[in-house]
């Protein structure tokens, strides 16, 4: 009886696919920033003038392209960024976060712990009340 509870509790975790019980954390690194500047009906601003600041401070300038385009790639550290944008009486800006937040771990590992632990004793316990079962 004993080897037949030890088998079948064995097969359970076997079975049981080893990476559902453990997360996974992505990051993200921008390597360059394409900002369009277009007018109300959707023509590209070509030659527009652009200026890019980071926690007030103009870090770049520069002018966009005949598409509108204007590409900024940013160093490490930068965090917030605001591009603002002049041409013959026309302003716009725009405002991106680019600071990488770390993920915060939403539940501490000795209680993650617990809960592997649960899972499997209460897997061990189906398991018992099955064969408890089929003895009757």
């Amino acid at each position: 009886m004993k080897a037949r509870l030890s088998l079948i509790l064995l097969l359970l975790l076997l079975a049981c696919n080893p990476s559902c019980g453990h997360r996974m954390m992505m990051g993200y690194q921008v390597n360059e920033v394409q900002v369009t500047a277009l007018y109300d009906d959707g023509t590209p601003a070509g030659g527009v003038e652009i200026e890019v600041q980071s926690e007030g401070e103009t870090i770049e300038k520069g002018v966009t392209d005949d598409k509108g385009a204007y590409i900024l790639r940013p160093s490490k550290g930068t965090g917030d960024l605001k591009f603002l944008s002049y041409s013959a009486g026309h302003k716009a800006e725009l405002e991106l976060d680019l600071e990488q937040k770390e993920a915060e771990e939403q539940v501490s590992r000795p209680l993650r712990a617990a809960a592997g632990l649960g899972y499997l004793l209460g897997a061990a316990g189906l398991a018992m009340i099955f064969i408890s079962r089929r003895r009757k």
